[in-house]
């Protein structure tokens, strides 16, 4: 796939040091009583952020997100003039933007808009929340920075479309899975949704990561089984959790074992480290499931399953 060349100038790390920005963002949730509780970010091993609270009690499809503090521009004029990033009587505005694929939500929210006259040490407040059971997955969210109205004198390079993306002053990519679990598992609140449900979107397993943007399944909050499921306590809710993940384990890897590298994935033959392929060698060769039928594959993954579960591996 070709990669896409803009011809605009574009907000680069040079402009970034003439503009001189500093930026104090927070990700929190708001408690009953409306108070804000800022989450810790954590990064895992792809630099993809992980929020919590303090004690895991932060539920995001109860509660929701939001992203609150303040971002100065040191100096906002740098970025004006022939030369620049746009010429001296255009508008540009800073908007927070985000898109969820797998939820299929994206938005783009303005905050500001500043011209050649703007002041320096300019102070733009940022205060967003992300209504809860709209997103899930990961999320990409950013800053960014756009033409807001065009120069009626625009020099060669620079953008001349309102509306066009220019840079990103910071992003992230918020991981939103809620489940706990080293399976690919993403809770969602779908009344009109079965219990869980399973999507593919993946082409290359032999090189595509084990995660939720190529196989997820998918647990509903909305269903009364829920709870059960996601914190199981009695017998009955053990039985319940290992029939989830028993059948959706299945689908999972009868799926695969019709894909043409199937047999690549049995051998571990050009499986890239952390690709469907190895994961699912590492479950062929190293767990106790049996591959010969789906009958002997599903009675083999229950009885590993509940074997784990007894003993508290999961």
């Amino acid at each position: 796939m070709a990669n896409k060349v803009s011809m605009n100038r574009l907000y680069d790390e040079a402009m970034e040091e003439l503009l001189n920005v500093s930026i104090d963002l927070q990700f929190f949730y708001k408690d009953e009583d409306g108070s804000k509780q800022v989450l810790n970010q954590t990064e895992d091993y792809e630099y993809k952020t992980l929020l919590s609270n303090d004690d895991d009690s932060w539920d995001y499809v109860e509660k929701g997100f939001g992203l609150s503090g303040k971002v100065i521009l040191g100096s906002p004029s740098s970025m004006f003039g022939p030369t620049q990033l746009v010429n001296a009587d255009a508008e540009l505005g800073f908007a927070l933007q985000w898109l969820s694929k797998q939820s299929s939500q994206r938005g783009v929210i303005p905050f500001a808009t500043i011209t050649s006259t703007t002041p320096n040490d300019v102070i733009i407040p940022i205060d967003y929340y992300f209504l809860n059971d709209k997103l899930f997955g990961e999320v990409h969210i950013s800053l960014v920075v756009y033409l807001k109205k065009a120069s009626r004198n625009s020099m060669r390079g620079q953008a001349q479309l309102p509306g066009t993306i220019l840079g990103r002053l910071v992003e992230w990519v918020v991981i939103l899975d809620g489940s706990g679990s080293t399976f690919p598992i993403v809770v969602v609140n779908e009344p009109d949704k079965p219990l869980w449900f399973v999507d593919f979107n993946y082409s290359e397993p032999l090189v595509e990561p084990f995660d939720k943007e190529y196989i997820a399944i998918y647990l509903n909050k909305a269903h009364v089984a829920f709870r059960s499921i996601q914190k199981p306590k009695t017998k009955l809710d053990q039985a319940l959790y290992v029939e989830f993940l028993a059948s959706a384990l299945q689908l999972v890897l009868q799926n695969l074992m019709e894909c043409p590298d199937w047999q690549d994935i049995q051998d571990g033959r050009n499986c890239e480290e952390g690709s469907i392929g190895q994961v699912m060698h590492y479950f062929k060769t190293t767990l106790n499931w049996d591959f010969d039928t789906p009958e002997k594959l599903a009675m083999s993954l229950r009885k590993d399953l509940e074997t784990r579960v007894k003993i508290g591996e999961m």
